[in-house]
């Protein structure tokens, strides 16, 4: 883009501008493009020495489309392992990943949680390292605060122990002063102060995260469908009543986006369905809510006049409904006059 054109370009941006989103990436994010190629995240697990990796990408579900840009790698839930937290650049979203990884048939792991307080040079001991001797030999890790990928570490290091029952910790404080803080047990979380020549422990903090959603959508056939909180094609609050949209008929929610290319493609189908009176038919996009508006002219485009319903701000208002990360699109739910979900019909209409 010619600067001469747009001279915001090299203007100096206040922090959280309109203009990343409403200028320069503005096709990539209102034409719902991948900004990396559609290039996923990956996930792999350490299965020990001469093992190799095992790919957990697709498990995990950390391999999803939204274009992760920055992790955080700590335990969030303070049960000794480290979880990832992951920032992505599509659909305005976050994920906690938590990590329930063990190697079947295994026994349980033990672990070390170690934090740092220097007295000599840094107080918070940024550069120190710490060796911890493990079930494979010593394992060493740094204290850098910028370890994670676009994003800060924990002041908090985590050292799995497998089957040990203690294990001989090391510290290496900046400057280069080597100490020994001689045998920790397993399951301890030790503050580690230089000179003192032995940990104190400090308080567990659990805070339980919850089990993952299932895939797709969380009711299933049988079940009622509650009205839904989600807004108009203006961006004005609307509310989705089953029951008064089926006006005692059959009611068809198709839930679509516009960067879906079956989903766009069946909206003349739905219409005919809908001119011809067999069904009642509305439309719940599942784009980006910076997107709307482009989701409404893709659908009038296509001659869709059937009433239609967006994601509010932040992406809110199928959270009865569906998981948005794992639904696949378009998918058609058949509703009973009732409000009852009577058929799933997932993937394209077949007349």
């Amino acid at each position: 883009m010619d600067v001469a054109t747009e001279a915001s370009i090299t203007a100096a941006q206040d922090v959280n501008s309109s203009l990343y989103l409403g200028l320069h990436n503005a096709q990539i994010y209102q034409d719902g493009l991948s900004f990396s190629g559609s290039e996923r995240d990956k996930v792999w697990i350490n299965r020990g020495p001469g093992k190799g990796f095992a790919d957990l990408s697709d498990l995990s579900g950390a391999d999803d489309p939204n274009d992760g840009r920055a992790v955080v790698a700590a335990d969030f839930d303070d049960d000794g392992d480290v979880d990832l937290f992951v920032h992505n650049i599509q659909r305005e979203r976050h994920k906690l990943f938590r990590n329930d990884a063990v190697e079947p048939g295994a026994p349980e792991s033990g672990f070390l949680k170690i934090k740092l307080r220097g007295t000599q040079l840094a107080r918070e001991a940024i550069g120190a390292t710490v060796i911890v001797t493990g079930p494979h030999g010593p394992t060493a890790q740094v204290l850098s605060r910028g370890a994670g990928f676009v994003s800060s570490q924990s002041d908090e290091l985590v050292f799995g122990l497998g089957p040990l029952k203690q294990a001989d910790v090391e510290v290496v404080w900046p400057g280069g002063r080597r100490e020994s803080f001689g045998a920790l047990p397993t399951g301890s979380r030790s503050l580690l102060v230089e000179g003192s020549g032995q940990g104190e422990p400090y308080e567990a903090q659990p805070r339980p995260l919850p089990d993952p959603l299932p895939p797709g959508l969380l009711l299933e056939e049988g079940e009622i469908l509650p009205s839904l909180t989600l807004v108009d094609a203006n961006g004005n609050t609307a509310t989705l009543d089953p029951v008064k949209l089926a006006d005692g008929d059959t009611l068809f929610l198709n839930l679509w986006a516009s960067y879906c290319a079956p989903c766009v493609a069946e909206i003349p189908d739905l219409q005919a369905l809908e001119d011809a009176g067999e069904v009642n038919v509305v439309g719940v996009s599942v784009d980006a809510p910076a997107s709307r508006e482009r989701a409404s002219q893709v659908l009038a485009k296509r001659g869709g006049s059937y009433p239609s319903f967006y994601l509010g701000a932040g992406g809110t208002g199928l959270e009865p409904l569906v998981d948005l990360e794992r639904l696949p699109i378009p998918t058609t739910l058949v509703i009973t006059p009732e409000g009852r979900i009577d058929t799933i019909l997932r993937g394209p209409l077949e007349r």
